[in-house]
């Protein structure tokens, strides 16, 4: 599946790289792109939604709906 979740305080560089980061740890989550502009995350995963957005919250990116 692919995710298109938007979620706020992505203002720079290292928050694109955190995400990244942290997102790629998660058991099947295949890739992941950032646009720091629209502060939309696309996620290419086989697991949950519920789960990467649980992960986004505990970082400090919280999801907007």
């Amino acid at each position: 599946m692919t995710y298109k979740i938007t979620a706020s305080n992505i203002s720079c560089d290292g928050c694109v790289d955190t995400i990244k980061t942290e997102l790629k740890k998660i058991s099947g989550v295949e890739s992941v792109e950032v646009n720091k502009a629209t502060q939309e995350i696309t996620v290419s995963s086989t697991t949950s939604k519920e789960h990467i957005v649980a992960r986004l919250n505990e970082i400090g990116y919280p999801v907007q709906n």
